[in-house]
């Protein structure tokens, strides 16, 4: 259940918030279709993602557990995309 919070605000307050709770639902609904299939479609497996990172795959193990590269868990499956793979070289790799 969402725990809702009361304030006490006068109408303008009030109305402007009503707004931008309205924006935000327009915002949330355009990101949902907005999602890059490329993006979506390119997910890897620790063995590839060792070979595009030119590491072995103990090594991705250890900057997962690190919390060093960002990664999906799908099921039992632990999954990499293209945008963990650059953002760990942009961030560690300089």
């Amino acid at each position: 259940m969402e725990k809702r919070t009361y304030i006490q605000t006068d109408d303008n307050t009030a109305n402007l918030v009503v707004l931008l709770l309205q924006e935000l639902a327009k915002l949330r609904h355009e990101v949902s279709t907005l999602s890059n299939p490329l993006e979506m479609a390119q997910l890897f497996n620790e063995d590839k993602a060792a070979e595009l990172l030119d590491i072995s795959k103990s090594s991705v193990i250890t900057l997962r557990k690190e919390k060093k590269i960002h990664y999906r868990q799908i099921g039992n499956n632990i999954r990499y995309s293209l945008g963990d793979i650059l953002e760990y070289e942009e961030r560690y790799r300089r």
